[in-house]
């Protein structure tokens, strides 16, 4: 397209837009319109023996029955009757004129506008009857006889016109109605997504709550322990303490990332919220999901490289439900002949987490989030460590799912000490 023409589409977009801001005003602009078309028709009728030239009470009714016009789609039915009475009163002066503009104008805005149907039919079945018999006995009533060919015209007009009225009126409701589905859809798409928000981050809070509290749990053993071989083992105890220090900073990361994943908390009316908690899996817990996927049909193979070290255990949590979430629509969405692969590399500053497969269906049961939970899920425990997710088609086939989640170098699970080790477990 040219640049020309991408000027005028977009000079026309705008103006269509301002003038759709001002409907007042093409109201009144419409109505000098038809004023202007009638008075030209007005003008060109030639008098016989029958008709009268215009006069400048016939030049007043069209101006009064064109300015009527202007109120055609607030009162469509008030305007008719005006519109129709001065026609009335125009065909009894014999100005030779139909007022073709005004009337059926008029007639379209009652068709078209009228919230009343019933109403609308009658206000136009008796507009048609009273302007049909008050020009049979003047304008069709000529010298050579009734002018049949003038009143099938007449009757042709108005008929097409409401027929016209009616169809717009249809259209415009059928294209409201849709409007209005697709936008009570939208709100129920976005209520839902916000819900499954809401419960996937009251989910993650449970399972980090399991974290915290495990940290917690390894304080009071090691503060206790160290307690008790304090005052002969001092180097022991000093040990142990550090790793109280360590295992407090951890849960307090924890928790201070729980308070995160709250920051929206709304009550969620689920039986799900009363689920008893459970111990919280880890990255060492993969191959019991890899297992459980090939024998649900999907081959899977996992792939480790890099340095692998312990993580915290929150973003271990972060990086098994993510493969979870994901294998989970593979083996439900993927196919009888899908086959998945996971790989996990240990770089210096992040974990990468790589999920793909051959099937057909894991882009729209992840997009569904079959769970309640899906892609918003997974991601919603990616970036609450800072890290990021993509998940898309793959060419000539299957989905992936990329993850990358940053790691502290020094974080690690919290080991549990015993009083007797020699050496921080």
């Amino acid at each position: 397209m040219s640049a020309a023409a991408t000027k005028t589409i977009t000079g026309a977009r705008r103006t269509q837009a301002w003038l759709r801001a001002r409907p007042r005003l093409v109201d009144v602009l419409f109505a000098a319109l038809m004023g202007l078309i009638a008075l030209a028709e007005l003008s060109g009728e030639v008098a016989t023996e029958q008709t009268r030239e215009a006069d400048q009470l016939g030049v007043i009714l069209v101006v009064v029955a064109a300015a009527s016009l202007a109120w055609r789609r607030a009162a469509p039915i008030r305007v008719l009757a005006f519109v129709v009475a001065l026609s009335c009163v125009f065909y009894a002066r014999d100005y030779g004129s139909f007022m073709v503009a005004v009337g059926l104008t008029s007639i379209y805005a009652v068709a078209a506008h009228e919230s009343n149907r019933r109403t609308a039919w009658v206000a136009l079945s008796a507009a048609w009857v009273v302007l049909f018999g008050v020009a049979s006995f003047t304008l069709l009533d000529g010298i050579d006889g009734y002018r049949w060919a003038s009143a099938l015209s007449m009757t042709t007009s108005i008929g097409a016109t409401i027929l016209a009225g009616t169809v717009i009126r249809n259209k415009d409701e059928i294209f409201a109605d849709t409007k209005e589905r697709a936008e009570r859809a939208e709100a129920d798409r976005k209520a839902e997504a916000e819900r499954a928000v809401t419960r996937e981050r009251l989910r993650i809070a449970r399972e980090m709550h399991d974290v915290v509290a495990h940290g917690m749990s390894l304080i009071t053993v090691q503060a206790a322990a160290a307690r008790e071989i304090v005052a002969t083992r001092p180097d022991d105890a000093a040990r142990l303490m550090h790793s109280v220090e360590t295992t407090g900073r951890d849960a307090l990361a924890e928790m201070r990332r729980m308070l995160g994943v709250l920051r929206n908390d709304e009550p969620v009316d689920s039986a799900a919220e009363h689920r008893e908690l459970t111990p919280q899996p880890s990255l060492d817990d993969l191959g019991t999901i890899i297992a459980n996927c090939t024998q649900a049909g999907t081959p899977t193979e996992l792939s480790i490289s890099g340095d692998p070290r312990p993580l915290s255990p929150g973003v271990e949590l972060a990086a098994f439900r993510t493969v979870q979430e994901a294998l989970t629509n593979v083996v439900k969405h993927g196919g009888d002949a899908a086959t998945a692969t996971v790989g996990l590399r240990y770089d210096a500053d992040a974990l990468q987490i790589k999920i793909c497969d051959t099937g057909r269906g894991a882009v729209s049961g992840l997009s569904r989030g079959g769970s309640g939970h899906g892609l918003i899920g997974m991601r919603e425990r990616i970036e609450i460590y800072g890290g990021s997710l993509t998940a898309g088609p793959r060419p000539g086939g299957g989905y992936a799912v990329t993850a990358s989640l940053p790691i502290n170098a020094t974080a690690g699970r919290p080991a549990v000490v015993s009083a007797d080790s020699e050496v921080t477990a």
